[in-house]
């Protein structure tokens, strides 16, 4: 870690060696680190979502959650609420694929976002969607709320990927007018958002879950649950009926076949997969939704 002095309010701060870009935790200003120089670009996300209804919304994921318990919405309650604000670099994509006599062939432009640190919060997945529309200029007032996180990823490493989309349907385009377009990639990074993520923690019973809460749109990103004592046995049951049934309809075509024992382990062979995912899955107290992955 290097000490920091902010070039605006003149506090000191600790950062990792590796920040390029680095955010005053006292009053909001970001800097670069190399020449000192003040970033103008430092956008935020309004918190739209207050605690209590964060957790609400937790609660009624759960609710639809197969496996939990029955009684997780009305018996779940909740313990504490911690406030992430997780740095992301904003990317203004433009992208030019040309031909002889078009030269805007192909002309894709837009916003991509990408998470600007290494080390998020425990089940926030890198392929989550951060909307670009609806930021505003980042308020130090904002800073009491909860715990703002050090960018630590250069922009740098992520200009090819945040073009990659564009350039490839710019490229698709021109085709349509010529074999070889010429591409022209003038991508440029724009700035800093710092976006609001609820961590929440709750208990069910004797055991404490916790679970991720988008801030601005109330998004359930990830959340740990139980498994009831009574789901786990509808599972282990599924899982051995399953077997069962598959052996025995598996000797019933070996017998067609002439072939009793393959038939089986031919039947057994196909319910495996389902099987273990129920083993799994009733083997287990506590399970995890995560936010289907996005692309």
């Amino acid at each position: 870690m290097a000490t920091m002095r902010c070039p605006y309010c003149g506090a000191s701060f600790e950062v990792p060696e590796t920040v390029s870009i680095a955010v005053c935790p006292y009053c909001g200003t970001t800097v670069w680190r190399q020449t000192g120089d003040l970033l103008k670009e430092h956008y935020m996300y309004e918190l739209r979502v207050e605690y209590n209804r964060a957790f609400d919304m937790l609660r009624r994921t759960g609710q639809r959650l197969f496996a939990a318990p029955e009684d997780i919405g009305e018996a779940s309650t909740p313990e504490s609420g911690f406030l992430h604000f997780i740095p992301l670099h904003l990317f203004h994509v433009r992208v030019k694929a040309s031909c002889p006599g078009n030269e805007e062939a192909g002309l894709e432009e837009g916003y991509e976002t990408f998470l600007a640190t290494r080390n998020p919060p425990g089940g926030l997945p890198r392929t989550y969607r951060f909307p670009t529309r609806g930021r505003r200029f980042f308020e130090p007032s904002t800073l009491e709320r909860g715990r703002y996180h050090q960018p630590d990823v250069d922009p740098k490493e992520l200009l090819g990927e945040a073009s990659r989309r564009y350039r490839e349907k710019a490229v698709r385009e021109a085709h349509n007018h010529c074999e070889e377009p010429e591409v022209r990639d003038e991508t440029r990074w724009q700035g800093i958002i710092h976006y609001p993520i609820w961590e929440i923690r709750y208990r069910y019973g004797n055991e404490a879950y916790r679970g991720l809460v988008d801030g601005a749109d109330g998004t359930v990103i990830y959340m740990e649950y139980p498994i009831g004592g009574k789901e786990r046995g509808i599972l282990l049951g599924v899982a051995a009926g399953g077997l069962i049934a598959g052996a025995i309809l598996g000797l019933g075509v070996g017998t067609l076949l002439g072939s009793h024992l393959a038939g089986a382990a031919g039947g057994v062979v196909a319910w495996l997969p389902g099987a273990y995912v129920s083993l799994k899955l009733g083997a287990r107290r506590r399970g995890e939704y995560r936010l289907e992955e996005q692309s």
